[in-house]
């Protein structure tokens, strides 16, 4: 599919959002471009199907998002490029079935979103998460990662896992999907200081990032 572009309104302060579907399916594929076209806060869209012409659009564009699907083939050297050229990816699922989603793909992803919850406004709310440096995270999705890294690793720990107060303040704002600079200004602490917190719960939790820290902290009623 050739590049297709929606130009920015200047006007508008909202469009400072550039996004880039790579979707093999024309269907799917079609039908998301024509709903971002549609969501305030993005500026510019372009579609491709597969990784050859993604890069070409990555070097010539440098979008702020790319999206694809979790299940495809192409994912990995999608995310690779995205990667490359600093763009974060949005990742479509079909369901919660997580067998068929490699797991690299899942930890190098920046946000999740169910392929059968497409409308203009949870787009609109997955891209604004996105911009904000947050990571957004359907309902029930959570457990599903819990369970997959879990069966993965063969490690259940039955552990008791002791949080300091602001650990658990800091992990139940984690958990509503706030951002390092959105819980200092919450908690009235420095940027710093969240980090520090967010590294501890990140060892305690023993999860290689914050999606599967609170997917482990639901899993284990810490929130």
């Amino acid at each position: 599919m050739s590049d297709i572009q929606v130009p920015s309104d200047p006007a508008d302060p909202l469009t400072r959002t550039s996004v880039l579907v790579v979707l093999e399916g024309e269907l799917v594929r079609c039908g998301v471009f024509n709903l971002l076209r549609n969501v305030p806060s993005v500026a510019q869209v372009w579609s491709c199907s597969g990784p050859v012409a993604a890069r070409e659009l990555l070097m010539e564009h440098r979008p702020d998002i790319v999206v694809c699907h979790g299940s495809s083939e192409l994912a990995p050297a999608l995310i690779q490029q995205a990667e490359a050229f600093d763009a974060r990816v949005l990742l479509l699922l079909e369901d919660l079935r997580l067998e068929a989603i490699d797991e690299a793909v899942m930890l190098s992803s920046h946000g999740f979103l169910m392929q059968c919850d497409l409308t203009s406004a949870s787009l609109h709310e997955a891209v604004t998460r996105l911009a904000r440096g947050e990571m957004p995270l359907p309902a029930g999705l959570a457990r599903s990662l819990m369970v997959r890294v879990r069966g993965t690793t063969g490690s259940h720990s039955s552990r008791k896992i002791s949080l300091t107060p602001r650990e658990q303040q800091v992990l139940s704002l984690l958990a509503q999907g706030l951002s390092n600079k959105q819980i200092a200004r919450r908690l009235t602490i420095s940027e710093h200081g969240v980090k520090r917190h967010v590294t501890n719960l990140l060892a305690k939790l023993n999860s290689p990032n914050r999606t599967l820290a609170v997917a482990l902290a639901l899993q284990e009623g810490l929130v």
